[in-house]
């Protein structure tokens, strides 16, 4: 099936994450994504994470991570810093409905590319900008990458462990994600806008802001109470036990919340501890809040002795909130994500050497406009010919002075260098888990091709 995005073309010039994701997004939905890149400055997901290392002949093919946020788009190279470049693209943005970027104003300013530019070339255009703080404001031209952000966002400063004197940021970077979400709603609602009126419009993501507003809470507690609250680690301000907790197995652990008194009742009753169950300073909610590390304390020698599935499916089964805590070989495996088709296989062009693998799909299911079959992402400069020849109609030899002369180009010119050690150096440093050699037999079993 098409899509119930189909017919609607977005040129995108984005950058590691929280464009690429969104716009990822909406390619899943049938949208017709072009990807532009530039061959002097080479996109970093090309070259970090690449397919088990391999940095022979074209590694910049072999980027896992560009893989991951660039699946059914299609990949064109482009010069900008070029006067030929730039009227290429402005060609583009003229057949185009969505023209996306997360680059700073200042760069997009320097290459004539505001909303005010753009809707001289197509009235109606949708531009949607994400940066991290905005496209006008004091901070509008700051760089910013993921820790910058979760820190301006006020994220940062409230995680962490009960008592510690630093804050703690998350792994993975959080902002990207959280204003890619946001950025396909504020994309949707301009093509609701635009579909009733004909009126395109700019779309201002700030990647903080979409990220402060995941935590209101904070904030109005300070407006109301000129109160910053404390980092309580896995603690919540209400419920305990609420935590996480070591079960049977090395690095295996399981997460607990108990809400209510019957809850608690249950809790002590599957690990059984009946003592618990009578002890006074566990009574009712506001006791074991009070005496929460205390009570933390005598959970994990006992969830300890469990293994992590089993210990969830019988707190599960009396009625208890418990998850266990996946590594990325239980989520890939996990029967009730494989039982949903929450993985899908894709193909990889042949001349990668990279064999079909599972990727993470969409988080929803539409029962009438299901998302469209996932294409790996584009090799640099894949469809040139496609989008430049077939949609712009360039023809051969203009082709190809554009290439004897850099505009396009189907590799780096100054490629990135990778720099980072081998997998078995970085396994042995325990920077990294390697799991067993069958994996590949094992993806095979679970996702039939």
């Amino acid at each position: 099936m098409p899509g119930p995005l189909a017919g609607i073309r977005i040129i995108e010039m984005g950058q590691l994450i929280a464009i690429p994701f969104s716009m990822k997004m909406l390619a899943d939905m049938g949208a017709q994504v072009i990807r532009l890149e530039s061959t002097g400055r080479l996109e970093s997901y090309r070259s970090d994470s690449v397919y088990k290392n391999d940095i022979s002949g074209e590694f910049w093919n072999k980027g896992a991570n560009f893989y991951e946020q660039n699946r059914n788009k299609l990949g064109v190279t482009l010069d900008l810093s070029k006067p030929e470049g730039l009227a290429i693209l402005r060609e583009l943005v003229s057949v185009a409905d969505i023209f996306s970027e997360n680059f700073t104003p200042r760069v997009i300013k320097n290459f004539g590319l505001e909303y005010e530019d753009l809707k001289k070339i197509k009235p109606d255009i949708i531009m949607v900008s994400s940066t991290g703080y905005g496209f006008y404001g004091p901070w509008a031209n700051y760089g910013a990458t993921g820790p910058a952000t979760e820190g301006a966002a006020g994220l940062a400063y409230q995680t962490g462990y009960a008592g510690s004197d630093s804050p703690m940021m998350s792994e993975i970077p959080y902002t990207d994600y959280t204003s890619g979400e946001h950025t396909v709603f504020g994309v949707m609602a301009a093509l609701m806008h635009r579909l009733r009126t004909g009126e395109g419009q700019f779309v201002d993501i700030s990647q903080t802001q979409a990220t402060s507003a995941t935590i209101p809470e904070i904030l109005m507690d300070y407006s109301a109470n000129k109160r910053s609250g404390p980092r309580m680690g896995n603690q919540d301000t209400v419920m305990s036990p609420h935590g996480c907790y070591q079960t049977q197995g090395e690095d295996r652990w399981i997460t607990i919340a108990v809400a209510t008194d019957e809850e608690w009742q249950s809790l002590c009753r599957v690990l059984k501890q009946d003592d618990w169950a009578s002890d006074s300073r566990f009574a009712d909610s506001l006791s074991r809040w009070q005496n929460r590390d205390e009570l933390d304390e005598l959970i994990g020698p006992v969830t300890s002795t469990w293994l992590s599935h089993d210990l969830m499916h019988a707190l599960q089964n009396e009625g208890v909130a418990a998850g266990v805590v996946m590594d990325s070989k239980d989520l890939l495996f996990d029967p009730h994500l494989v039982e949903r088709n929450f993985y899908e296989v894709v193909s990889h062009h042949e001349s990668t050497g990279i064999p079909p693998l599972p990727y993470a799909g969409r988080p929803w299911k539409l029962s009438k406009t299901p998302a469209v079959d996932g294409m790996a992402a584009p090799l640099m400069g894949e469809h040139n010919t496609l989008i430049l020849g077939d949609l712009l109609g360039k023809t051969a030899e203009e082709m190809a002075a554009l290439e004897e002369t850099g505009i396009i180009g189907y590799g780096p010119t100054t490629p990135r260098p990778v720099q980072r050690p081998p997998l078995e150096e970085q396994v042995r440093q325990g920077r990294m888990q390697r799991f067993e050699t069958d994996f590949e037999e094992q993806v095979r079993r679970t996702f039939p091709a």
